[in-house]
C-alpha cells in the first residue's frame, strides 16, 4: 500500500509540473494570456517544496522541458526547412530544449535548498525573503542563459508581460530581468498564501497575498506614470516607411529570382516616394546581391531603391570588406547617395550564420558543409543625415539588450530592427521575436521601427506602446509618424546593474549564513 501511495504522489507532482509548463507557455504569443504567468509556477512549487534535492531538480526540469517544447516548437519547422532530415531536427531541437530546461532544474534545486534547509529563515526569519532570494536566483540564471554558449534568451519570463504595459515600464531601470523578478516573486507569494491557508495560518496568509498585490499594484501605477511621460517625448516629428515585402525564403536563396525580387522592391520604393518619408527602413538582407567595400558600382541596386524612394534609407545586405570577409550588415543611403556608414552584425546566429566546431560537426551533419561562415562585427555605428540619428539592429541582435544600449550610448535617437523571419513561416516565432523590440524601446526610451521581410513589422513608441503592427506572412508597407530623442535612461547608462545587485544579494545571504554557522558551532 505504501508503494502505491508513493506512486500516486509522484504522478500528482508530475501532473502539477506539466500544468506549470503549459500555463506558462499560454502567457506568451500567440495566445498572450500574460496574467497566467503570475500564478503558473504555483503548481510546480508545490511539487518542489518539501521534497528531495534530486526530485526538486527533476520536477522543475520537467516543467522547463514542457515549457520549451511547447514554446519553441517552431524549431522543428524551421530546421526541417533547412536540413530536410527529421532525425537531425529531433537531435538538434531536443538538445536545445533539454539545455534550456536545465536552467529550470537548477532553480528547483536552489528553491528547495532555500526552503527545506531554512537557510533564509535561520538568518532573517521570513518566507517573503525566501521568495525574494529565489527570485534573485531566477534572474541570475536568465542572465547566464542570455549570454552563455552564444546566448539563447528566448522566452525569458519577463517577456510574457509585453501586453501588461504598466508592469513592463520597470525595464527602464532593470531591463527585462526586473519584470522576471516580479513575476517569480509573486508566484512564490501566492504559493505561501495558499500553503498558509491550508495550515489555518490566516494572519500569515494575508501577509503573502498583500505582498503580491502590493507589488503588482504598485509597479502598475508607477508604470502608468512612466508611460504618460514618454508617450510624446520629443521635439520634432518625422515620417517613416517600413517595408515588409514578404519574399519567400526559397527565392531569397536562389539568384534566379534576383530580378523578380528587385522588381518587387522597386514597386515599394515607388509607393514610398508618394508619401515623402523622412526615413525608409528595409528588412534584413533585402538586397539579393552583395555590397563590396570600395566598389561602389556594386551598390547600384541599393542606390536605385534609395533614389526612387527618397529620404534617408537604411538597407541591409551581405557586405564584403577588402579582405573578402563577409558580414551581415546594414548600410545608409540618402536619395541614392551612399553615406559610407556600415553596421556589421555583432551577434551571429549559431548554425545559421556560423558553425562552431565545424571540423567535427560537419562530419556528423553533412548539411553544415553548405552553411558559409559570416564574420562577427564589433561596431556600434550610428547612421546620421544631420537630422536623424539611427541605431540599427539586425535580426537577433534585438535579443541582446546590450546591443541596443550601445547604440543609445553612441548617440542614437531612434532604433530600427531589420529582420527576415520568413525562416519561421506563420508560427509563434515572429511574434516572440517582435516583442523583444518593445523591451528594447522601454529600456532605452527610444522609438523602434521594425522592418521584417515576412512580419512582424511595426512602430513602437519610447513608452513601449505599439502604435503600428502587421500580420505575419503578408506583403505590406507600414507608414506613420515617429519621434526621436536623446534621453539616456538609467538602463542605458548603467546596463544590467540590477542583475549585479541580485548577485550581491545572494552573496550577502551566503555570508550571513556562514556567520550564523560559525556562531552556532561549538568552541574547540
Amino acid at each position: 500500500m505504501k508503494t502505491k501511495l508513493d506512486y500516486k504522489k509522484i504522478i500528482k507532482k508530475i501532473i502539477l509540473c506539466i500544468l506549470t509548463g503549459a500555463l506558462t507557455v499560454c502567457a506568451f504569443p500567440k495566445l498572450n494570456l500574460f496574467f497566467l504567468a503570475w500564478v503558473a509556477f504555483v503548481p510546480m512549487i508545490f511539487a518542489v517544496v518539501k521534497t528531495g534535492f534530486k526530485s526538486s531538480f527533476f520536477y522543475c526540469f520537467l516543467s522547463g522541458l514542457i515549457f520549451n517544447v511547447l514554446g519553441l516548437y517552431w524549431f522543428v519547422t524551421m530546421l526541417y526547412f533547412n536540413v530536410g532530415s527529421y532525425l537531425q531536427v529531433i537531435i538538434s531541437s531536443g538538445a536545445l530544449w533539454i539545455y534550456l530546461a536545465l536552467y529550470w532544474g537548477v532553480w528547483g534545486l536552489c528553491l528547495n535548498f532555500l526552503a527545506s534547509k531554512n537557510i533564509v529563515k535561520s538568518v532573517l526569519g521570513s518566507n517573503i525573503l525566501i521568495a525574494f532570494f529565489a527570485s534573485c536566483v531566477w534572474v541570475l540564471l536568465e542572465y547566464i542563459r542570455t549570454y552563455a554558449l552564444t546566448g539563447c534568451p528566448l522566452l525569458l519570463i519577463g517577456y510574457s508581460q509585453v501586453e501588461f504595459t504598466g508592469i513592463v515600464q520597470i525595464a527602464e531601470f532593470t531591463g527585462v530581468y526586473g519584470v522576471s523578478f516580479l513575476v517569480v516573486f509573486c508566484n512564490l507569494c501566492f504559493y505561501f498564501w495558499i500553503s498558509a491557508k491550508k495550515e489555518s495560518l490566516k494572519q500569515r496568509a494575508s501577509l503573502y497575498l498583500c505582498a503580491a498585490l502590493v507589488v503588482i499594484g504598485g509597479f502598475s501605477i508607477f508604470g502608468v506614470i512612466r508611460v504618460d511621460k514618454f508617450r510624446f517625448f520629443s521635439d520634432k516629428e518625422f515620417t517613416v516607411a517600413a517595408v515588409q515585402p514578404n519574399i519567400e525564403q526559397y527565392k531569397k536563396m536562389d539568384l534566379c529570382y534576383k530580378d523578380n525580387i528587385l522588381s518587387t522592391l522597386k514597386e515599394y520604393a515607388l509607393e514610398i516616394s508618394k508619401i515623402k518619408a523622412d526615413l525608409v527602413v528595409w528588412p534584413e538582407t533585402v538586397l539579393p546581391d552583395s555590397v563590396c567595400e570600395g566598389k561602389e558600382s556594386l551598390c547600384e541596386s541599393a542606390k536605385t531603391l534609395s533614389d526612387t524612394a527618397g529620404g534617408f534609407n537604411i538597407l541591409s545586405s551581405i557586405y564584403k570588406d577588402k579582405n573578402n570577409k563577409s558580414f551581415n550588415a546594414v548600410l545608409a543611403f540618402e536619395n541614392g547617395d551612399y553615406k559610407k556608414a556600415v553596421h556589421k552584425k555583432n551577434h551571429l546566429v549559431v548554425f545559421g550564420e556560423f558553425v562552431p566546431f565545424r571540423t567535427l560537426l560537419s562530419k556528423i551533419f553533412g548539411v553544415l558543409n553548405e552553411i558559409g561562415d559570416l564574420t562577427k562585427g564589433e561596431d556600434a555605428e550610428v547612421f546620421s543625415n544631420g537630422q536623424l540619428r539611427i541605431g540599427a539592429t539586425i535580426c537577433s541582435e534585438n535579443l541582446f539588450p546590450d546591443t541596443s544600449r550601445k547604440f543609445a550610448l553612441s548617440g542614437a535617437k531612434v532604433l530600427t530592427n531589420h529582420t527576415n523571419d520568413a525562416w519561421f513561416f506563420d508560427t509563434a516565432a515572429p511574434y516572440q521575436h517582435f516583442i523583444m523590440n518593445v523591451f528594447r524601446a522601454i529600456e532605452n526610451r527610444k522609438t523602434i521601427i521594425v522592418s521584417a521581410n515576412s512580419g512582424i513589422s511595426g512602430i513602437i513608441e519610447a513608452s513601449g506602446i505599439v502604435v503600428k503592427k502587421t500580420l505575419s506572412s503578408k506583403g505590406v508597407l507600414v507608414t506613420g509618424k515617429f519621434l526621436q530623442n536623446d534621453f539616456k535612461t538609467f538602463y542605458t547608462r548603467y546596463g544590467d546593474l540590477f542583475v549585479g545587485l541580485c548577485v550581491a544579494t545572494l552573496l550577502g545571504l551566503a555570508l550571513l549564513r556562514l556567520r550564523d554557522k560559525i556562531r552556532k558551532s561549538p568552541m574547540t
